[in-house]
C-alpha cells in the first residue's frame, strides 16, 4: 500500500508501497529520538519511505522531496490536494495498527497533541486517547509567536550582527523554526507551555503529531513535561514515521 502521485492529487494504491507503508505488516514502527536523557519512544502509525529516483520526475514530487506527500495534501500545501477515497483507503488499517501499537506500548494516563496550525494532531490524538481509553488534553503546549522569537533573539547572547541576521528572516507575523538558520535554532524553543498548563496529577503521557522530523518539537514536550512532573513517563506518536 503507497501513494500515487499524479500532478498535484495524491492517491492512496494498495498495489505497491511507493512513499509510503499503509498495510498492517511493517506498522507501528517504532522510533527512539535521541534527548540527551534517556532516549524519547516514538511510534508511528505509518512508514514513510524515501521518493524512488525515478518519481522525481514529476513536478509535485520533486517540490515535496522526501516530505510526506499525503500530510502535505492534507494540509493543502504546495499545491497538493487528495480525495476523500485515498483517505478512507488510508484508514483501512488504522485501527489494527493502533491496536498492535497499544500492544507493544502499554497504558497512558492522557494524550497530548503538539500544537499546530492544522486539526490533524488534534483528530489523531483524540482517535488514540479513545483506544488508549485515557484522557485527552489539548491546549497544553503553545507555538512559540512571532513576537515571542523577537523577544528571544534580543535576550539571546548572539552578537548583533548574528541577530540582524536571523531577523532578517523572521516571518513578521507567524513563526516558523524552518526560517531561523540551523546554528541559531537552540536559541528558539519550539513551543511553550500552553493556557491550560501541565496536567501535573498525570504520570504517563503519550505526545501525539502528525509527522515525525526530526523530533525536536517532541523532546521539547519531553523536557517541559518532565520539568514540571519529575519522575512522568513520556513517550510519542506519530501519524507518519520519519525516513
Amino acid at each position: 500500500m503507497g501513494l500515487n502521485i499524479r500532478g498535484c492529487i495524491v492517491d492512496v494504491d494498495h498495489t505497491h508501497n511507493q512513499h509510503l507503508n499503509t498495510g498492517r505488516h511493517g506498522n507501528p514502527v517504532v522510533q527512539q529520538v535521541p534527548t540527551g536523557q534517556p532516549e524519547l519512544t516514538v511510534y508511528s502509525t505509518f512508514q514513510r519511505h524515501k521518493a524512488p529516483q525515478s518519481k522525481n520526475r514529476d513536478r509535485a514530487t520533486r517540490k515535496v522531496g522526501d516530505n510526506c506527500h499525503l500530510l502535505y495534501a492534507l494540509k493543502g500545501k504546495d499545491g497538493l490536494t487528495t480525495t476523500f477515497g485515498a483517505i478512507r483507503r488510508l484508514l483501512l488499517n488504522f485501527d489494527a495498527i493502533i491496536e498492535d501499537m497499544l500492544d507493544q506500548a502499554g497504558q497512558y494516563d492522557v494524550v497530548v497533541p503538539m500544537p499546530s496550525g492544522h486539526n490533524i494532531s488534534d483528530i489523531y490524538a483524540a482517535r488514540l486517547a479513545r483506544r488508549f481509553g485515557c484522557h485527552l488534553n489539548t491546549g497544553v503546549f503553545a507555538k512559540i509567536s512571532a513576537a515571542d522569537a523577537l523577544q528571544m533573539l534580543h535576550e539571546s547572547p548572539l552578537s548583533p550582527s548574528e541577530k540582524r541576521k536571523v531577523a532578517a528572516r523572521l516571518n513578521s507575523e507567524i513563526f516558523s523554526l524552518k526560517d531561523v538558520p540551523i546554528s541559531f535554532r537552540q536559541h528558539f524553543p519550539p513551543i511553550i507551555v500552553g493556557p491550560d498548563g501541565i496536567p501535573t496529577r498525570f504520570k504517563r503521557f503519550l505526545l501525539a503529531d502528525d509527522l515525525l522530523a526530526t523530533g525536536t518539537t517532541l523532546v521539547a514536550a519531553k523536557r517541559l513535561i518532565q520539568a514540571a512532573v519529575p519522575g512522568a513517563t513520556v513517550d510519542a506518536a506519530c501519524l507518519f514515521s520519519a525516513i
